[in-house]
């Protein structure tokens, strides 16, 4: 459905690119600083402080979206996380690094990845349109998991023969190369600007996500499980060595199978089309993620740590496709970059749950730190369910219009 319009192809090849380097980044930001310090807080600061400056900045840019060019914002904010992410690995390689330099990294590259969210899905909701829509954000899903299940083993290996510098340098040049992907797509602007100061086009629109009851849930939701579910991954170091008693090999193959199981979550949401019942899926979906995460915390045995993390990857595929695609459908046209760009601050919780998870780590173990996030999600989830319903309504009406 969403393949058939030129546009979105060329946006699905910008995001396979992009996502081509989430993780291994993730991977030997996570890895160096380790090697480095010994400390799982350090491992878990690293996203911390990027969450913190996306917090601050990812509001600003959803304004932004809403009033200038969608697709300039996409390609100038890859530009600048690819050209630091370069800088990093010039600098790993070179023996300059210092665990300060990658902290500054993270926080560019976390708060250029929350002004993306909101660019990108903003874009392909004007090039695919509402009934393409969740189409269109499952096979998204379907290329960053597709990208995830050879960049991370590529990059395990990548790092135990060369280190983390070299990895810096390629993944910088496949982020370059993926603005570049982003030129030929057109989209005609249908919908007015905002009008007005940013602050009262932000005001406008936290009002509406604070007072929106199925978006204000959809957003609640999105802060748990965002913050302590992905955040998990950010101690895959840490369950590699300590736990498996492995090396960098491994820990390609932990996030080899997440995007595996991202896989298959992805084709089955892409091969139903625009059904109903979206709450529903959405509430169930962050139930199992937090299910199987679970499980995969006392898990010590290799081939079951990998099918419990494979099966998390379904999960959190569905329940992220779900996630942006209920947002957009809930927001009236002209506020939703400003609601996406509320999305980017919540979901950079991810880098609080993970200092969180190594500060945890560090005095209980990094079983229980994952254990405890996996359980909440659970929690959180059960007492979600009563409002799957009226978010079905919303949707299945078709409305666009805030409550």
């Amino acid at each position: 459905m969403a393949f058939q319009i030129p546009g979105y192809r060329w946006l699905w090849a910008n995001y396979f690119a992009s996502a081509a380097g989430f993780m291994p980044f993730r991977m030997a930001q996570g890895w160096l600083i380790l090697e480095m310090t010994d400390s799982p807080f350090m491992v878990g600061l690293a996203p911390g402080l990027g969450s913190a400056a996306s917090m601050l900045l990812s509001p600003l840019g959803g304004v932004l979206v809403d009033r200038l060019n969608r697709r300039v914002i996409l390609i100038m904010s890859q530009v600048v996380m690819g050209s630091a992410i370069l800088m990093l690995g010039l600098l790993t390689v070179t023996d300059s690094v210092e665990v300060w330099h990658i902290l500054v990294v993270t926080m560019v590259h976390q708060v250029m990845m929350g002004l993306q969210i909101a660019a990108r899905d903003t874009l392909m909701y004007d090039v695919v349109g509402r009934g393409a829509l969740m189409n269109a954000m499952a096979l998204q899903s379907l290329s960053s998991h597709s990208a995830s299940v050879f960049g991370p083993l590529g990059a395990g290996f990548l790092m135990a023969g060369y280190g983390s510098g070299p990895l810096f340098l390629v993944i910088g040049i496949i982020i370059l190369l993926g603005a570049v992907l982003l030129i030929p797509v057109k989209v005609a602007v249908t919908t007015a600007r905002p009008v007005g100061s940013v602050w009262r086009n932000l005001k406008e629109g936290i009002d509406l996500a604070a007072h929106d009851r199925p978006i204000r849930t959809v957003m609640w939701t999105v802060l748990v499980t965002d913050g302590l579910g992905y955040s998990s991954s950010a101690m895959f170091p840490v369950v590699t060595r300590d736990i498996l008693r492995a090396g960098p090999v491994v820990l390609g193959l932990l996030a080899t199978f997440r995007g595996i199981g991202g896989i298959i979550g992805g084709l089955i949401l892409s091969s139903l089309g625009d059904m109903n019942g979206k709450g529903f899926i959405f509430i169930g979906a962050a139930l199992s993620f937090g299910a199987f995460l679970l499980f995969f915390a006392f898990s010590r045995n290799l081939p079951l740590s990998l099918t419990f993390i494979l099966l998390s990857g379904a999960s959190s595929t569905a329940y992220e496709t779900m996630a942006h695609t209920l947002l957009q459908v809930l927001s009236p046209e002209a506020m939703r970059g400003r609601i996406m760009g509320l999305y980017s601050l919540v979901v950079s919780g991810i880098g609080f749950g993970a200092l969180g998870m190594g500060a945890v780590a560090s005095w209980l173990g990094v079983t229980w730190a994952i254990a405890g996030g996996g359980s909440t999600l659970v929690i959180n989830a059960l007492t979600r369910v009563h409002l799957a319903k009226e978010i079905n309504d919303r949707t299945t009406a078709g409305s666009e219009d805030s409550k």
